[in-house]
């Protein structure tokens, strides 16, 4: 899959994991994949890992002129989420035990604002703010989310040059409807 050059979300994760690691530390930060939408089941697994860094990669937007290399910014999330057991004041400024909100929002703001990741892109951040968890309500927990967006360029045209093989390396399959027909590589042209 590395050989594919469209590959840009899955190139862009683990630099923006291995960036927030610098001081993100696996211990006591958790760091996963997570939907831009945590659904209630989904936050309230992830808010027990406390503190947890959910990226979520929300979409693409391409630049109008694109022509054959495809560019653009890559749209991803931090969803920073911190618990703490000793009074309101700490989920945001933090205790001896626990890290505050305030601290984890300006430590990852100024880890993903204007990085170049060589032969990747850059990051900027576009948008902070704090969230709440729809349905979900305690007074030790803080939530933020941290918008950026990631720069890249990929040659579409590079996939012109690629040969069957290299597309069924991706290991792909296709089910449509349970259908066990045969899948045909040509396009057929519309009959008038």
């Amino acid at each position: 899959m590395d050989s594919f050059p469209l590959t840009p979300i899955r190139n862009q994760e683990p630099l923006i994991i291995e960036r927030l690691r610098i001081a993100f530390p696996k211990n006591p930060f958790t760091i996963e994949r997570v939907p831009q939408v945590l659904s209630l089941g989904e936050f309230k697994r992830v808010v027990k890992l406390s503190p947890f860094i959910g990226l979520a990669w929300t979409g693409m937007k391409p630049d109008p002129d694109n022509g054959r290399m495809l560019k653009g910014n890559m749209l991803w999330r931090l969803i920073l989420i911190n618990s703490v057991s000793s009074g309101l004041e700490a989920r945001f400024k933090g205790d001896k035990y626990d890290i505050g909100m305030d601290a984890m929002v300006d430590v990852a703001s100024v880890l993903l604002q204007g990085v170049s990741f060589d032969g990747q892109g850059v990051t900027n951040v576009t948008l902070i703010n704090s969230v709440i968890a729809d349905g979900w309500t305690d007074d030790n927990v803080a939530i933020a989310q941290l918008d950026f967006t990631f720069s890249f360029a990929t040659r579409a045209a590079a996939t012109g040059k690629m040969q069957p093989d290299d597309f069924e390396a991706l290991g792909i399959t296709w089910s449509v409807n349970g259908s066990a027909e045969t899948v045909y590589d040509e396009v057929q042209p519309p009959q008038e």
